[in-house]
C-alpha cells in the first residue's frame, strides 16, 4: 500500500529521458528502450565481442548487450548503474541478455570481482543485480565466492591497451576451482573495451574440463 501512495505521488520515471513511466514499463520506458543501441549479437564465437577476446584468451563464446557511447543512452545507464548505486538499471539489463544467452545458457555465473578496497568504497559489486537476474531467469546459480580479486589496481579508463594488461596481469585468485569442473561457466561485466581485465580473470579460471563464456552490458568497440 506504501508503494502504491508513493507511485501516485511519486511516479517513477525513465533513467533516460525522465518522463513517468506508464504502468507496464519498468526503468526505462519503452520510447527510450527502442532507441537503446543494441548490438544485435548471439551468443557465439563469432561476433566482434567475442573476437576481441579470442585475440586474447580461448573462450566458448560471447555477446554483448549494447554498443558503449559514453554520451549516449548507454554510457548514462551504466554510469548512474556504477557510480550512483541505481543497482534496478542492472536488473533490467539482465532481463533483456537472458534471452539472448537462453540458447546455450550457462550453469554457472561469476561477475568480475571488485578489490575489497574498492567494494568497502562502492558499496556494491555494478553487476551483481545483472548476474543475478540472468541467473534466476535461466535457472543458473551465481557464484561470487569463486573468482576474486586480491590485488588492488589503478583505473583501466585512461590506458593504453599494453598498460590494461599490465595493469590486471595476476590480480585475480580462484577459490575452489574444482566445483566449475564439467560446467558452463558464464563471466559477467559492465563494458567490453580491450578485454584486458576479462582475458586476466578467463585466464585465471581456465581448465580443459569447463567451457568459459562471457557476457557484457556493453561493448564499447574500436573505432
Amino acid at each position: 500500500m506504501l508503494r502504491q501512495l508513493m507511485d501516485i505521488f511519486f511516479p517513477p520515471a525513465c533513467r533516460l529521458c525522465g518522463k513517468p513511466l506508464h504502468k507496464h514499463e519498468s526503468i526505462i520506458c519503452n520510447t527510450c528502450l527502442d532507441r537503446l543501441p543494441f548490438t544485435g549479437y548471439a551468443f557465439d564465437n563469432v561476433n566482434k565481442a567475442a573476437r576481441v577476446l579470442q585475440s586474447k584468451i580461448r573462450i566458448y563464446k560471447a555477446t554483448s548487450l549494447l554498443f558503449y557511447n559514453k554520451n549516449g543512452s548507454s554510457g548514462k545507464l551504466i554510469h548512474l548503474l556504477k557510480y550512483h548505486g541505481q543497482t534496478d538499471i542492472g536488473k533490467k539489463l539482465g532481463e533483456l541478455t537472458a534471452p539472448v544467452l537462453a540458447s546455450d545458457p550457462p550453469d554457472i555465473i561469476i561477475p568480475m570481482p571488485l578489490h575489497p578496497k574498492k567494494f568497502r568504497k562502492r558499496g556494491y559489486n555494478q553487476t551483481e543485480t545483472f548476474g543475478k537476474t540472468i541467473a534466476r531467469k535461466l535457472g543458473a546459480t551465481y557464484r561470487d565466492d569463486i573468482l576474486l580479486k586480491t590485488v588492488h589496481t589503478e583505473s583501466q579508463t585512461a590506458k593504453s591497451p599494453l598498460e590494461r594488461w599490465k595493469n590486471v596481469a595476476g590480480t585475480f585468485h580462484v577459490e575452489n576451482p574444482g566445483q566449475l569442473r564439467g560446467r558452463h561457466v558464464l563471466i559477467i561485466d559492465d563494458v567490453l573495451t580491450t578485454g584486458a581485465t576479462l582475458a586476466a580473470a578467463v585466464q585465471k579460471l581456465e581448465r580443459d574440463d569447463i567451457r568459459i563464456s562471457v557476457a557484457t552490458m556493453a561493448f564499447n568497440r574500436p573505432e
